[in-house]
């Protein structure tokens, strides 16, 4: 059992990032200060900066926090695949999409994009980074799901598969955020389209 003083450290820790995703929501990233989210937390800038040392490091935070919710809403996807291949893998990509957009907005995402490049190397960088392994993780134990099922082709090389696509889905993912003119029915057209050849193409499905 965590100790009170652990508790009460985590209580400070989610007040930061709660403040932290109102303030980024509404007022963006940029009009945000590290002064700001301490004061709707509760906590003061001290306490902000010992705990993520920059705002880039609190909104990198910020989004790994809400793997964990990504990843239920995956697991109940894994558990119960249907429709075909290309349906399937098009569900998992919506999955991520409609949570990252319903969490946060497309503008803070192109402030989440910089700074895990510019920040690459800290803790939340790293932790962030790991997110996409995780995600292709997920994507291969879901391919793997799908051949036992007879969904996808028993000569389906799922590991390489669950790579590839998912860097087809990033592609389109990262070209939504940065072009403002392209909206959420574009994205998905051509993220089905471009899964679609991928799948055919590569043979990872049984289809002709």
């Amino acid at each position: 059992m965590s100790s009170l003083r652990e508790q009460q450290k985590e209580k400070r820790r989610n007040n930061i990032l709660m403040s932290a995703r109102e303030h980024f929501r509404e007022r963006g990233y940029d009009a945000t200060s590290i002064e700001n989210i301490a004061e709707a937390a509760e906590v003061s800038a001290v306490t902000v900066y010992n705990h993520y040392r920059t705002k880039g490091g609190v909104l990198l935070a910020l989004v790994t926090e809400s793997d964990a919710l990504l990843i239920e809403k995956i697991e109940a996807l894994i558990a119960t695949p249907s429709g075909t291949p290309l349906e399937a893998v098009f569900a998992f990509s919506s999955t991520i999409n409609k949570h990252a957009f319903s969490y946060l907005n497309r503008e803070i995402w192109r402030h989440v994009i910089a700074t895990s490049i510019i920040e690459g190397n800290s803790e939340f960088g790293r932790a962030y980074k790991a997110l996409d392994a995780n995600l292709i993780g997920l994507l291969f134990r879901f391919l793997e799901n799908l051949k036992n099922n007879a969904i996808l082709s028993t000569c389906c090389d799922c590991k390489a598969a669950a790579d590839v696509l998912y860097n087809v889905h990033n592609a389109r993912f990262l070209e939504y955020i940065i072009d403002r003119t392209r909206t959420e029915s574009q994205r998905d057209i051509l993220t089905q389209r471009d899964l679609a050849f991928v799948m055919k193409s590569l043979d990872f499905t049984d289809e002709a």
